[in-house]
């Protein structure tokens, strides 16, 4: 991959054109775990457009990567749904995919729990029933899409974590990133091996364990997003999934065989030692605090068994939306909107008016009501 792209202060840096719109550097944002994210916006002719995402991917090594990575493209190009981040081109440009994706100028979740972490408490649970809701929908649709010869394409998006979803400024909740995504899609070649795609840290049982997927695999992951957002803790760090895990002996052989791709707070094999250890009263006690109606749904979401699970994204997105109409009001996304500054504000206030993160994120986050720091 090439070094961190610098801007000249003289002219625009042209990354690339397509037709008459060229797409023009504004900041490098970081590593990902397939290449790196840039900052870009359109420019036709003279005149600026808006701002996109460019991800630049790792030029294919192998024919067997490369039809890989041309399935992913021909999958994220079919998406389109109000709560997915839109893929709009692909392009080779100098060996390399690039992928210019709809930037969602905001923060991603993975942020607003910093904020959160940093002013010491959770998220109201209003304000996770709605984002949570939005992203129910979001991969109820996914789950749900057919081709153009109306056979299902089973996508499951095997990375639903707070990384990859985006709360804009104006209370939009987008979910990002499809390129770890498995799909039925004819022709569509599968990932073989141990290696894990996305963060485990929210992976499913099934998944840490290499059994057979589907969409309740995606619906577990937001139940550890959910968990996360209300009462600050992860699944996987709680207290007595940590001294079960003191207690245990060695890894199988198919856990010591396990590889992510993406680096997460924990080994890939600690993970699923950790999953496998944790029990549903272990997060009955991590829900006390919370009210009767959400401490049910989360209890529902995080289910071992996919068949005790909600069955849909439809399913868990009623469920939240019943949750929001019970609290004797409607909550929509300018409430979210107004919520989300109190939190930065708050942990701004809380840390002195010191300088908050940046929106943007590419590097995993310790569990739980922790600050991270932010190098600047």
């Amino acid at each position: 991959m090439s070094s961190t792209p610098e801007q000249p202060t003289s002219k625009p840096v042209i990354l690339f054109s397509s037709g008459a719109t060229s797409y023009e550097l504004l900041r490098y944002l970081g590593a990902s775990s397939n290449g790196e994210v840039l900052l870009a916006r359109r420019r036709y002719a003279d005149t600026l457009g808006s701002s996109v995402l460019i991800k630049r991917l790792q030029e294919p090594s192998s024919g067997v990567e490369r039809a890989r990575l041309l399935d992913e493209f021909k999958l994220i190009l079919q998406l389109s749904h109000p709560c997915i981040a839109q893929a709009y081109l692909v392009r080779m440009h100098e060996g390399s995919p690039h992928v210019v994706m709809e930037h969602v100028d905001g923060y991603s979740l993975e942020s607003l729990l910093s904020f959160a972490a940093m002013r010491g408490q959770p998220m109201p649970e209003p304000f996770a029933a709605y984002l949570v809701g939005e992203v129910a929908d979001a991969l109820q649709y996914a789950h749900t899409l057919r081709d153009a010869r109306g056979r299902p394409l089973g996508i499951v998006h095997r990375d639903v974590s707070p990384r990859n979803i985006r709360f804009g400024f104006h209370g939009r909740v987008k979910l990002t990133d499809f390129a770890s995504a498995y799909s039925k899609m004819e022709g569509r070649m599968e990932t073989v091996g141990p290696l894990l795609k996305g963060d485990i840290a929210y992976s499913s049982p099934e998944y840490l364990m290499l059994q057979p997927l589907d969409a309740r695999s995606d619906l577990f992951s937001l139940g550890v997003v959910l968990l996360e957002l209300v009462t600050g803790k992860h699944l996987l760090d709680l207290e007595e999934v940590q001294q079960a895990m003191r207690m245990a002996g060695p890894p199988t052989t198919v856990q010591a065989s396990l590889q992510s791709e993406l680096q997460s707070w924990a080994t890939a094999p600690e993970m699923s030692m950790r999953m496998e250890r944790f029990r549903p009263e272990h997060v009955e006690r991590a829900t006390r605090g919370l009210s009767a109606p959400m401490r049910a749904i989360v209890l529902k979401a995080l289910r071992r068994d996919p068949g005790e699970r909600f069955q849909s994204g439809q399913e868990l997105r009623d469920e939240l939306w019943a949750f929001m109409g019970g609290t004797g009001r409607c909550y929509g996304p300018q409430d979210a909107e107004r919520e989300a500054a109190r939190v930065r504000s708050d942990a701004t206030r809380r840390h002195g008016g010191a300088q908050l993160p940046e929106s943007e994120e590419f590097s995993p986050r310790p569990p739980g009501l922790v600050p991270r720091r932010h190098d600047p």
